[in-house]
C-alpha cells in the first residue's frame, strides 16, 4: 500500500488516488471553505480509503470545507476543525477513531456507510461531535463514550451505544432528528439501542416532551418502543437516560436477564409485558416530570405503566395515567403513548406496560339501606342519595353493574337484577316487605373505558324498616 505525506491548503478540489491512504505526519492540512479533499477507497486493498493524522500534536486537520473518506478517519493527534465560524463537514465511510483532541466546532460527521461502523478509541478518549448524521444501513456502534452537542440525526438506522453512554447536550427537545423514510408502514425504522450500562442520555432544560428513539435489534429485525420525558415548568438543567431492554424470559421461568420477574406484581397489575421494558435514570433529581411509553396497537394493547419496586420485589401500577394518541406528523400513524404525570425515579428504574385489572376504587355499595313499607316499586338510585334502595354507588359513571343478586341467611334469592328487571333492589320480596337483617349480595361490573370486568363483589348489606 502506498502512503502520501501531503500539505495542501484546497479551495477547490483534491484527489487522493484510488487504493491510498492520506497520512498527515506532522504537518498542518486545511481545507478551506468550498474545498472538497477525497480519500478514495480500492476495495481491493486492505485498509485503503482512509485519512490518518498519526504524529504528535503537530498534526492538524482543519477542515472547514468537505473531507470525504471512504474509508476510516484515525486521528491519533490533535484535530481542528473550522476557520472561525465556518463550519466543515466529514462524510466518513469506514470508522470513527479518535485516540486524542477532536475540537468539534461547528462540523458536522456524516458517518454513511452501507456496512457496520465504529465510532472508536484506542484509549477511552470521548469525541463530542457538533452535529452528527447517521445515515445509510450500516449499523453505528460504539466502543466509547460519545456526545453530541449540537444535532444528532438518524436516516433509517440503528446506532448501536453498547454497554456505552451516547449523550445529547444540546438541551432543545429537537436536538434529535428522526429521519424515517419508511414511514408509511406506521413503524419507525431508526432508533438508538443499549446494552448492560449503556443509556441514551439528554442534557434538558425545558418544559418540553424530549422523545428517545429506544429500540433493540432482534435477529435483524428492529423492535422500536420510544420513551419521552416532559422535565418540570423551570429552566433548571436536568440529564435523563434511557435503554430499551429486550432480556426475555425463558419459556420455563418468567424472570429477565436482569432480574425483574413478570409473574411478581401487584394486585392491580393483569399481565407484564415480557417482551420489552424500558430503564430510566432521572440522573438523581427528584422533581416529579411525565414519563411516557409508546406502543403500536393491534399486536398489543395496554392500559397502565408499572414500576419495578425493590421492597416488596415486584411490578407496582403507576395507577392514574392515561393513553394518548401520537400526534406528531412524521408520517408515523396509529401509535399510542401510555402517559404517567409527576412521576420520575430517582435510580435507575425499570418501566413495563401491563395489563391492569380494574380494582374496587371506582365504586361501592351501601352497607345498610331503609326501605319504604308503603312503596312496593319505589325506585332510584343510591348513587341521587336514595336511601330506600340498594345498589351500586356510581358517582362519576365509571363502571356498569352488569349484575346484582342479593340472598338471605337461609340462602334464598330474594332479588336478582336480570329477573326482577331493575338495577336496585327496594327491599320487597314477594310483593311485601322482607324480614330485617343482614344480607348477602353479589354483583358484576364492569369498566367502562377498558370493558374489563373487576373481580366478583360480595359483601353484606343490612335491611332496615
Amino acid at each position: 500500500m502506498k502512503k502520501f505525506i501531503l500539505i495542501c491548503f484546497a479551495n477547490a478540489l483534491l484527489y487522493c488516488a484510488n487504493g491510498q491512504t492520506f497520512v498527515n505526519n506532522g504537518a498542518i492540512v486545511a481545507v478551506t471553505p468550498g474545498g472538497v479533499m477525497s480519500v478514495i477507497l480500492d476495495p481491493t486493498i486492505t485498509g485503503s480509503g482512509s485519512l490518518e493524522n498519526i504524529a504528535g500534536t503537530t498534526g492538524i486537520l482543519r477542515n472547514a470545507g468537505l473531507v470525504l473518506i471512504e474509508g476510516s478517519f484515525v486521528n491519533t493527534s490533535g484535530v481542528a476543525d473550522g476557520f472561525g465560524t465556518n463550519t466543515g463537514e466529514y462524510m466518513v465511510q469506514g470508522d470513527w477513531e479518535n485516540s486524542a483532541s477532536f475540537t468539534a466546532d461547528s462540523s458536522t460527521v456524516n458517518l454513511y456507510g452501507s456496512s457496520p461502523q465504529q465510532i472508536t478509541s484506542n484509549n477511552g478518549t470521548i469525541t463530542t461531535f457538533y452535529n452528527l448524521i447517521d445515515s445509510n444501513a450500516g449499523v453505528k456502534t460504539q466502543t466509547v463514550d460519545a456526545n453530541v452537542a449540537g444535532t444528532f440525526t438518524l436516516y433509517d438506522v440503528e446506532h448501536a451505544t453498547g454497554n456505552n453512554y451516547l449523550t445529547i447536550l444540546n438541551p432543545s427537545p429537537t436536538a434529535i432528528v428522526e429521519n424515517t423514510t419508511t414511514a408509511a408502514s406506521g413503524i419507525n425504522s431508526d432508533f438508538v439501542s443499549s446494552t448492560g450500562d449503556g443509556r441514551l442520555s439528554w442534557v434538558t432544560n425545558q418544559s418540553a416532551e424530549y422523545i428517545f428513539p429506544t429500540g433493540v435489534n432482534e435477529s435483524g429485525t428492529p423492535k422500536i418502543r420510544e420513551v419521552s420525558i416532559t422535565p418540570p415548568n423551570s429552566t433548571s438543567t436536568r440529564t435523563y437516560s434511557v435503554r430499551l431492554a429486550d432480556d426475555l424470559p425463558e419459556s420455563y421461568n418468567t424472570t429477565t436477564a436482569e432480574g425483574y420477574d413478570t409473574a411478581k406484581k401487584s394486585g392491580y397489575v393483569g399481565e407484564v409485558n415480557d417482551v420489552y421494558y424500558h430503564l430510566v435514570y432521572a440522573g438523581g433529581n427528584v422533581d416529579p416530570a411525565t414519563l411516557a411509553i409508546y406502543y403500536q396497537p393491534g399486536s398489543e394493547s395496554w392500559q397502565s405503566i408499572a414500576r419495578w419496586q425493590g421492597t416488596p420485589a415486584e411490578w407496582q401500577d403507576l395507577q392514574n395515567t392515561v393513553e394518548v394518541a401520537d400526534a406528531r406528523s412524521n408520517g408515523v400513524s396509529g401509535r399510542i403513548k401510555v402517559v404517567k404525570s409527576a412521576f420520575l425515579p430517582t435510580t435507575d428504574t425499570a418501566f413495563a406496560l401491563v395489563d391492569t385489572i380494574p380494582v374496587k376504587l371506582d365504586f361501592n355499595f351501601p352497607t345498610a339501606f331503609v326501605a319504604d313499607g308503603t312503596c312496593p316499586t319505589c325506585s332510584g338510585t343510591p348513587s341521587a342519595g336514595n336511601n330506600a334502595v340498594f345498589g351500586i354507588i356510581n358517582q362519576a359513571d365509571i363502571v356498569t353493574l352488569q349484575e346484582l343478586s342479593v340472598f338471605n341467611r337461609w340462602g334464598e334469592m330474594v332479588f336478582d337484577s336480570k329477573r326482577d328487571g331493575t338495577q336496585n333492589w327496594n327491599g320487597h320480596f314477594n310483593g311485601k316487605l322482607a324480614p330485617q337483617g343482614n344480607y348477602v349480595y353479589r354483583a358484576v361490573v364492569t369498566n367502562n373505558q377498558t370493558g374489563k370486568q373487576y373481580p366478583l363483589v360480595t359483601g353484606n348489606v343490612a335491611l332496615l324498616w
